[in-house]
């Protein structure tokens, strides 16, 4: 539960600072005069003075705040309390009118406001390019096995059978890149030479691809899936425990035989609630325990095409992976893919909640992600890299939102005054702000409850 919270603290502190920090630097190259500085709200628990800003921690921690002079139009009271709160800081607060947020132009109030969401974005990018440059890609193995032969195909004819494991077509091995389909629709030649695995023993078959007029291409008709190697394996979980370790191959669950990782998989997750008995392989040594699964969420499809989650069993591991290094060029384009990915599928998500095509169930409120951000720490440092950048795009959509008090709803105040030549009168401004955080709150407490009932109902 420590480690939760901290994660928790870590990543929402982290996000919420560059968000923040957008807004400020922005600020001060338009030579704005900026007050407070802050990561978190309510009571200041840790404040230090900086030149002409206050930076402070306060302790309500899901979100934070810059304080610009001039940016209400009380500005009179407003400084008036500002002098009053820090009467033993600074004898005086004469901030020139130039300095002041309101005297800026429209134009420039928006570079500042949408400065925060563009540092959440530019977050997650850096950090998907970053990580991919240090670490590499992780590629899965190759698909060797064989998960199911076909009726009346070629493969049937050549005697495959499943559980078969290719270890080379035409004396190539099979590779990520290089699979089993590479070399059917490459082969111009007629029969190929498949050397194969099959428990103890190495055989070779042969088997000629046909065309397969429903898929559209040439097939051997085999399906191909990975090997039962794990990869990750989440600290304190079941598997854990028990001392499974990457590298590990899963021999058997539930006294069951298994090929193949997805089979391990479907087991797991169909074990929900229950004890399974899992064999495996580590370092030649075959163990074997009985594990209590977890519970996860999963994806799924409702009714239609809406997306639902649905829970399963979970022991705590991962399908195996291998990194291959990446030059800084390569890096940035992995990034831009992963990036560009991850914001299409929450824009998607936000889309179909919208119009009622994702499940309510489907979001995490600040109780869901912290148990988020206690598991990616415990799944590794490359899960808790990715989880920020997704946190951090999610953070920055959200603020775009046309509705006060988000970033967005600022937005289209000052674009009106931009394009208009006046602003929009305090009254109103006054009314759009109180329906929004009225509707925010309600949004919070529905979020709340779900969170509370996903995760403990």
């Amino acid at each position: 539960m420590l480690l939760t919270i901290i994660s928790f603290i870590f990543v929402l502190s982290v996000v919420v600072f560059v968000h923040e920090f957008g807004h400020f630097i922005l600020a001060k190259l338009n030579d704005v005069y900026v007050l407070t500085f802050s990561i978190g709200f309510g009571p200041k628990i840790l404040k230090m003075r900086y030149g002409e800003t206050e930076y402070a921690i306060s302790i309500i921690p899901f979100g934070g705040y810059n304080k610009f002079a001039g940016e209400t139009e009380e500005e009179e009271e407003d400084e008036a309390e500002i002098e009053e709160e820090n009467d033993d800081e600074f004898d005086e607060l004469d901030i020139p009118e130039h300095r002041t947020f309101r005297a800026k132009s429209p134009w420039r109030k928006i570079t500042i406001i949408l400065a925060g969401p563009a540092m959440n974005l530019l977050l997650a990018y850096v950090l998907y390019v970053g990580s991919i440059w240090v670490q590499g890609v992780f590629m899965p193995e190759s698909y060797s096995v064989v998960d199911r032969v076909m009726e009346d195909s070629p493969a049937m004819e050549a005697g495959f059978e499943r559980g078969d494991i290719i270890l080379a077509v035409n004396g190539e091995p099979l590779t990520y890149d290089n699979d089993l389909r590479h070399f059917v629709s490459g082969n111009d030649s007629g029969e190929l030479e498949f050397k194969v695995k099959r428990g103890a023993d190495t055989v070779y078959l042969f088997a000629a691809p046909s065309y397969n007029s429903e898929e559209e291409r040439k097939t051997v008709g085999l399906l191909m899936s990975v090997p039962p190697r794990v990869g990750d394996v989440k600290q304190d979980s079941p598997a854990w425990n028990a001392g499974i370790r990457n590298g590990a191959y899963i021999r058997a669950v539930n006294d069951t035989t298994v090929h193949t990782f997805s089979e391990v998989a479907e087991m797991i997750h169909n074990s929900l609630g229950e004890k399974v008995r899992v064999t495996w392989e580590q370092d030649g040594v075959e163990r074997s325990a009985e594990l209590e699964t977890e519970s996860i969420k999963l994806p799924a499809q409702g009714e239609g095409d809406k997306l639902d989650v649905v829970e399963a069993g979970s022991i705590g591991i991962k399908e195996y992976y291998v990194k291959e290094g990446v030059s800084f060029t390569e890096a940035i384009a992995y990034g831009s893919r992963a990036f560009w990915v991850m914001t299409v599928r929450i824009l998607d998500f936000l889309k179909k909640l919208i119009t009622g095509k994702a499940s309510v169930k489907a979001v995490g409120g600040p109780l869901a992600i912290g148990k988020l951000a206690g598991d990616m720490v415990r799944w590794g440092f490359n899960y808790l890299i990715s989880f920020i950048a997704f946190f951090s795009i999610n953070l920055g959509i959200i603020n775009l939102f046309p509705l006060l008090p988000f970033d967005g709803g600022h937005f289209v105040l000052y674009l009106f005054e931009g394009v208009s030549g006046r602003q929009v009168n305090a009254r109103i401004k006054n009314g759009m702000m109180q329906v929004g955080f009225v509707l925010l709150i309600i949004l919070m407490v529905m979020i709340m409850a779900l969170d509370i009932f996903n995760l403990f109902g």
